[in-house]
């Protein structure tokens, strides 16, 4: 009986002080890593015991996470809003690791004629003889507002521009659509979309194409910095990066 009670003893002290534990990683990503996320966290709940819990928002909805503090653990989001010194402040030093890099693509709602947009030359032509432009009001659009304005055709698309909140809202907006209408979001976005109703046509011509980088880092608000920090080590594994790729994110 001694025996048996040390053994049942020993366990349960193991148990209790061993600190690899299964915990729940609260995860802040941008959108574009959604696809990827759906196979990825079940693969890495069976490697490690521990958990990925994704919330996803756009760059201001991030930035809100951030400059609130709002308790997490792992902040995802592109790389040029996490480098910004009061934004590097609610990170753990040394965290940071580039994750990929995403472009812009077209959609438009599945059964639709595909435009032809892969130069430059095309792509003015689609968008002139379009019936709606439709895309986000975060990076993408942003950077799509900035192209229409570089190439000197704002003001004659403003009148058929429609913009939403997120990338999300672009896609269903699209997917209820008629006629001729194109639509601009992130290109892992619009694949995890493609069943529901959306055709990616392709990418920007690679004259105007504008990749954003995403990168990851641990959050000072963490309560697992180090099964964070092992998160992050997995995100940039092989089959890690195989999956973002073939998900729209390079």
């Amino acid at each position: 009986m001694k025996k048996i009670f040390q053994i049942i003893f020993m366990s349960t002290f193991t148990v209790i002080i061993n600190p690899s534990f299964a915990v729940d990683l609260k995860v802040f990503s941008g959108g574009p890593f959604e696809a990827a996320f759906h196979e990825l966290a079940k693969d890495f709940e069976v490697s490690t015991g521990n958990r990925m819990v994704v919330e996803y928002g756009t760059a201001p909805q991030l930035q809100q996470k951030l400059t609130e503090n709002i308790p997490g653990d792992l902040m995802l989001t592109a790389t040029n809003l996490m480098n910004r010194p009061e934004n590097q402040a609610k990170l753990i030093d040394g965290t940071m690791a580039l994750l990929g890099k995403g472009g812009v693509g077209i959609m438009v709602k599945k059964g639709n004629t595909f435009p032809a947009m892969n130069n430059p030359d095309s792509f003015r032509n689609a968008v002139m003889q379009a019936d709606r432009l439709i895309y986000n009001k975060a990076s993408t659009g942003l950077y799509i507002d900035q192209l229409f304005k570089k190439i000197g055709m704002a003001e004659k698309l403003e009148t058929k521009t429609e913009r939403f909140v997120n990338g999300d809202d672009a896609i269903q907006r699209v997917i209820r659509g008629l006629g001729n209408e194109i639509g601009f979001g992130a290109i892992a976005e619009i694949k995890l979309n493609e069943s529901k109703g959306v055709v990616l046509v392709g990418s920007l011509p690679d004259e105007y194409q504008n990749y954003t980088n995403y990168s990851g880092a641990v959050m000072k608000t963490s309560k697992y910095p180090k099964e964070t920090q092992q998160l992050i080590e997995y995100l940039q594994s092989d089959k890690a990066k195989a999956l973002f790729k073939k998900t729209g994110i390079d």
